[in-house]
């Protein structure tokens, strides 16, 4: 399959963009204290699109996939034999854009499976 880079731009951020927009509107609300991005996720969560683009599996899965993506475009592992020791390569190639993709989906991945760690951690009394 032969995808345009205009194209797998406009993937990467289609994947990305329910994350960053749940991310964005809890850093403006909790540093800031701008309460406009809240409302503006309550108006969105109102409706059945809203609910389908902010749900777990599209957060938590987009950045996930993105991730994948860039990281075959850009990792190459190699693994041969040489005098009875086994030798194991990993190389990363120096593409720009790839490389920002894996880095933002990754950051995002971290922040969003923190967040849902805390939120839900208790501890019990033993």
């Amino acid at each position: 399959m032969n995808v345009s880079k205009s194209a797998y731009a406009l993937i990467n951020v289609a994947l990305m963009l329910p994350a960053l927009l749940l991310c964005t509107a809890g850093v403006l609300f909790l540093a800031f204290g701008i309460e406009g991005a809240n409302r503006f996720l309550e108006t969105l969560m109102a409706t059945t699109p809203g609910k389908l683009l902010l749900s777990p599996f599209v957060v938590l899965g987009g950045p996930v996939v993105v991730v994948a993506l860039n990281i075959w475009k850009v990792c190459h592992v190699s693994a041969e034999r040489i005098d009875d020791e086994i030798v194991i390569a990993l190389s990363i190639k120096r593409i720009f854009g790839h490389l920002l993709c894996v880095g933002v989906g990754t950051l995002l991945t971290i922040l969003l499976l923190s967040y849902a760690f805390v939120e839900n951690f208790r501890v019990v009394a033993r």
